[in-house]
């Protein structure tokens, strides 16, 4: 989950599809009220104890739904929500993917309170100043509100989910700074990066050019050098260093395409301090060297993880309109909805 919180908080802005209604000064229902056929301003779950309004969830089944779509518009089909999917249907699929993305932002904000990471009076200044500038390219703040309106959102709810976002970033930036209630101990950070094949190596590369023979000769003569050399994690420093690779030492994580996938895998036979033999790839002819990994590389993704973790462990309880909610008849209104705004 790579700063999954923030991804999440920029779609209510990217994910601008069409659909009519609002909740206005009236407190009139807005298109995911009325397709769900909810109060939406009603305690719809608790996450942990956090009461959790209707239209929060809604939104998020909103949003899983259309993407579910999209993806099966791409290969020309439309969705059937009863399909058969891992022990449920496709609707179950998406009823669950929105609880998970409701109780995530839950839990950031239980942890915003925990950890006295709630928003400021400057966090409040800031996402003023977003929604200035967000309203200015979407064409004016008339034009936005339609467009939030288009999500089921108006402005106090939008900015209450982009609130989230910067909650995270301030957990995250206490996850950063060492001795602070949420910063990991270096062993902790050791043992997820050996649990996740985490490592890091630098690299000594001959590119093949237009002469491969040529290339895997001179790689031959620098391992040689190599295997002489009275210090040799000196000498491949240097070899490296003059080599076509010149990004110097990186930390890869397994399938990142950092490295061609035969001299990921050969890295990962490698003890640290360990020297690889000679690798040919397309690029050319590799010599690694495993390094220790810095904990420190993996303080985000851990971060993340535990995050995550307490959001897939939060105990949730639901109220009987979750239960009861039909997920294909919501997503048919939705879009019953969505057209007549289209074609008043």
């Amino acid at each position: 989950m790579k700063k999954r919180v923030i991804i999440l908080a920029l779609a209510l802005c990217l994910t601008l599809t069409a659909c009519g209604g609002r909740e206005d000064s009236q407190g009139q229902t807005s298109c995911l009220g009325q397709a769900a056929g909810m109060q939406e301003d009603a305690v719809l779950l608790t996450v942990d104890g956090r009461e959790v309004p209707a239209w929060r969830y809604l939104y998020w089944l909103a949003y899983t739904c259309d993407r579910i779509r999209e993806r099966y518009e791409e290969n020309g089909l439309k969705p059937d929500w009863d399909t058969p999917l891992g022990g449920g249907t496709l609707a179950d699929y998406a009823r669950d993917q929105a609880l998970a993305d409701t109780a995530l932002y839950a839990t950031v904000e239980n942890w915003a309170e925990r950890y006295d990471c709630l928003l400021t009076s400057e966090d409040r200044a800031a996402l003023d100043e977003e929604w200035a500038e967000t309203a200015a390219d979407r064409g004016g703040e008339e034009a936005y509100l339609d467009a939030l309106a288009n999500l089921g959102l108006d402005r106090d709810r939008a900015e209450e989910l982009s609130g989230v976002g910067h909650m995270y970033a301030k957990l995250y930036a206490l996850c950063s700074t060492a001795g602070s209630g949420l910063a990991p101990d270096q062993e902790a950070l050791r043992e997820f990066a050996a649990a996740r094949n985490v490592l890091t190596v630098d690299r000594i590369l001959v590119s093949a050019g237009t002469d491969r023979e040529a290339a895997r000769q001179k790689a031959a003569e620098l391992f040689s050098q190599l295997n002489s050399a009275p210090d040799q994690a000196a000498k491949f420093a240097e070899l490296a260093a003059a080599g076509d690779d010149t990004a110097g030492p990186r930390t890869l994580h397994p399938g990142d395409g950092v490295l061609d996938p035969v001299l990921e895998e050969a890295a990962g036979t490698l003890a640290e301090g360990q020297c690889s033999g000679i690798l040919e790839s397309g690029e050319g002819f590799s010599i690694l060297l495993r390094l220790p990994t810095d904990p420190d590389t993996v303080s985000a993704d851990y971060f993340d993880q535990q995050l995550q973790t307490a959001a897939e462990n939060a105990a949730v309880e639901t109220r009987e309109e979750y239960e009861t909610l039909d997920v294909a008849g919501f997503y048919k209104a939705l879009e019953t909805a969505r057209t007549a705004e289209k074609d008043p």
